[in-house]
C-alpha cells in the first residue's frame, strides 16, 4: 500500500511540537506525508529570549523562513500555506480581530482544503481535538475547518475552492482521522516521576500544579513509537528561532531518558472507517490498501510505559 498522511497545523511551530517525531518516522519508511499550515504566525510574538527582536511587519516573513526550516528538519513529502492571518491568542472570543483566520466563515478555508485532501487522497488525517488542545481561536478553528473540508472532501455535490489543486478531483473519504495528543497525562506522569527519580527536579513540577485538570483526559487510543526520531522534532523545534528557547521548557528531559520511559507520541481517534484496536501502533492500522479498506488482522502495541 501506498501509505499517504496529511496533517493540519494551525501556524508554523505546531507541526514541530504536535506529531513531529511521528511524521518523520513516516517520511523514513517510504510514506508520502504532508503537511498543510493553515495561518502565517503574523501574530505570534519573540518567544525565546536570546533571539533578536523581529519588528511586527517582519514576523510574517521570519516565522515562513522558519518553517521552511523545520520542513527540511523533518523531511516532509510536499506542503501547503493556506495564508489565513494568525488570530492571536485571545481568551475572549470577541476580542479575535475581524479579518483574521478564526473569524473566517468556515466553508472558506474548509473548501480549500478539500480540494488538497482531494489532491492528495491520504488514508489518514491528523488534526486537532474539538477544543484545540488548548484554547487558542485558530487551534479551535483548525479542527472545525478539518472537519468540515473532510465531508466537503467526500461529497460529489461539493463545490470546492476551484483555484486549488484537487478542486476537480474525485470525491475522497479519508479512512481514519486522529486528533494529535502532546500532553496526555502517561506522557506526562512517567516523564515527571523519571525526572524526580534521577535528578530530584522536574520541568513538569509547575506545570502539573497549574494544570492538573489536563490530565483528567482519556489515553491516547495510538501510542506511534518514535524515539528514534526525537532529534528530528528537536531540530525541527529549534527551527523556530523566534518561539523556542533551547534551554527552555520543550528540552527539559534528557532524550535518553525520554527514549527510556515514553518513546511515544499520543493521538486519539476523531474518526475511523475501520476498527481501532486501543492502543494502536500506527496511524494506518487497519487499513489495507489504498482507498482506505480493512485489513482482515489488526496488531496494537505492546505497552511498556506508565
Amino acid at each position: 500500500m501506498n501509505r499517504r498522511i496529511l496533517f493540519v497545523h494551525a501556524h508554523p511551530d505546531d507541526e514541530s511540537s504536535k506529531g513531529a517525531a511521528t511524521a518523520a518516522r513516516y517520511v523514513d519508511e517510504g510514506a508520502e506525508v504532508v503537511l498543510v499550515t493553515l495561518t502565517g504566525g503574523e501574530a505570534g510574538e519573540v518567544l525565546n529570549p536570546s533571539a533578536a527582536a523581529v519588528a511586527p511587519e517582519d514576523m510574517g516573513a521570519t516565522r515562513a523562513r522558519e518553517l521552511a526550516a523545520a520542513v527540511a528538519a523533518i523531511g516532509f513529502t510536499r506542503t501547503y500555506g493556506l495564508g489565513y492571518r494568525d488570530s492571536g491568542y485571545h481568551e475572549n472570543p470577541e476580542d479575535v480581530p475581524e479579518g483574521s483566520f478564526a473569524r473566517t466563515p468556515l466553508d472558506e478555508p474548509a473548501r480549500r482544503l478539500a480540494a488538497i485532501v482531494r489532491h492528495e487522497r491520504p488514508q489518514v488525517v491528523v488534526t486537532y481535538p474539538e477544543d484545540g488542545g488548548y484554547p487558542h481561536p485558530d487551534h479551535i478553528m483548525c479542527h472545525a475547518v478539518t472537519m468540515r473540508a473532510l465531508e466537503l472532501a467526500e461529497d460529489p455535490a461539493a463545490d470546492l475552492d476551484e483555484d486549488t489543486p484537487g478542486a476537480d478531483a474525485a470525491p475522497w473519504r479519508v479512512a481514519k482521522v486522529y486528533a494529535s495528543g502532546v500532553f496526555p497525562a502517561r506522557r506526562v506522569t512517567a516523564l515527571h516521576e523519571a525526572m524526580l527519580a534521577h535528578t530530584g527536579e522536574s520541568p513538569f513540577a509547575e506545570w502539573l500544579e497549574k494544570r492538573s485538570d489536563r490530565l483528567a483526559g482519556p489515553d491516547p487510543d495510538a501510542l506511534v513509537e518514535c524515539g528514534d526520531w526525537f532529534e528530528r522534532r528537536d531540530a525541527a523545534l529549534l527551527a523556530h528561532v523566534t518561539q523556542i528557547d533551547p534551554d527552555g521548557f520543550w528540552f527539559g528531559v534528557p532524550r535518553d531518558l525520554e527514549r527510556e520511559v515514553f518513546p511515544y507520541e499520543g493521538f486519539h481517534v476523531l474518526r475511523s472507517d475501520v476498527e481501532v484496536v486501543r492502543p494502536e501502533a500506527d496511524l494506518f492500522a487497519g487499513i489495507e490498501d489504498d482507498d482506505g479498506r480493512a485489513a482482515p488482522d489488526l496488531g496494537h502495541v505492546t505497552e511498556r510505559a506508565g
